[in-house]
């Protein structure tokens, strides 16, 4: 594109040196002369409509034309590539894909982060670093964007070695909490606390009726037949022992 513009410039360059050379070498004779060439080409106009509309056309083009060179000389395509500081004094450049896909890798590892779309705006010496997050509902927003913005500028800056312009933007999409559910109270989110019910949300149910149990059947029990005591059999009588006498002695 830039070589397009440089053969446009030229080329205009040349067509207003060649008409201020030829008003300089001809003095009021060249006005004259475009006067004439002026009042040959209405009356041609006037003449013949084929004319007129070719002559219409042939200024529209040129209009459009020149609002298209206006506009791309204007609007200036992104840079693909970004300066890297060195401190041999080399020249060396980054492709702005590269630090994109670096920020898309290290940020999707924080805690909560379900999408992340960085975008990278080159402005040849230095970056725009702009960060897009999808972020789930139990996760502390000043939290992780602080965390985020460390992050850029630990990776860009000291890993990568681009200047980051500005301040890095982070554009944080937090998805809603779910009905029936409050926030956590820790710093990156805990498991959700479910609340008590209202009326608006769920009304409380009858409690079934019990059904009686039935009757438990009772089967006869026989007795077992007594068994006879056994017989006594008599004690027979201790033995005396017999004393001897006292006046039998050996």
């Amino acid at each position: 594109m830039n070589v397009f513009n440089r053969i446009v410039m030229c080329i205009l360059i040349l067509l207003s040196l060649a008409a201020a050379v030829f008003l300089f070498a001809t003095h009021v004779y060249g006005l004259e002369t475009i006067g004439n060439a002026v009042n040959a080409l209405r009356d041609a106009l006037y003449a013949d409509p084929m004319i007129f509309y070719a002559f219409l056309a042939a200024t529209g083009l040129w209009a459009v034309l020149m609002i298209v060179l206006f506009i791309l000389e204007v609007r200036r395509p992104r840079r693909k590539f970004v300066r890297i500081r060195t401190k041999s004094g080399g020249k060396a450049q980054l492709g702005v894909e590269s630090v994109m896909q670096s920020l898309e890798y290290r940020i999707d590892e924080l805690a909560g982060v379900r999408k992340v779309h960085p975008r990278i705006i080159s402005h040849g010496r230095d970056v725009e670093v702009i960060v897009d997050l999808d972020t789930s509902p139990s996760v502390n927003v000043p939290v992780l964007t602080d965390q985020v913005v460390d992050l850029c500028h630990s990776i860009v800056e000291e890993q990568l070695g681009v200047k980051i312009r500005g301040k890095v933007v982070v554009n944080v999409r937090h998805e809603p909490y779910p009905r029936g559910t409050m926030p956590p109270t820790g710093p990156l989110g805990e498991a959700a606390i479910a609340t008590t019910p209202t009326l608006t949300q769920a009304r409380p149910r009858p409690a079934p009726t019990a059904r009686p149990a039935p009757a438990p059947t009772v089967e006869p029990v026989t007795a077992a037949p007594e068994e006879p005591a056994p017989a006594l059999e008599p004690e027979e009588p201790a033995e005396e022992e017999t004393l001897p006498a006292q006046g039998e002695e050996n």
